[in-house]
């Protein structure tokens, strides 16, 4: 009997751990009407741990040090025209609000 409660507590916690991974976040086209706000949003997602924006807007790396100074769990990084790769290693999510 006790065995099958421990068994049943060690299903609950793992799949409570699966639930509370975290992300690295890609968003591309941040500086724009749309790419702040949702850049905003994924940097206050308790899942997002890694949170890195990129556009060709040479100010973009000023959008991610402002959202770098929220006091979340994750961190933030603004990227510029020449750095995609950066921005891109690593993530598990891509978001594209840019247009053209």
């Amino acid at each position: 009997m006790l065995s099958a409660v421990r068994a049943a507590s060690r299903a609950a916690s793992a799949a409570a751990q699966q639930q509370r991974r975290s992300f690295r976040c890609s968003v591309l086209g941040a500086a724009g009407g749309i790419g702040q706000p949702l850049s905003l949003l994924m940097k206050l997602n308790p899942r997002v741990k890694s949170l890195t924006c990129y556009d060709v807007a040479p100010f973009v790396p000023g959008v991610g040090v402002d959202l770098a100074h929220i006091n979340t769990g994750s961190t933030c990084i603004g990227y510029g025209k020449d750095d995609l790769k950066k921005a891109l290693d690593g993530c598990d999510v891509v978001v594209i609000p840019a247009g053209v």
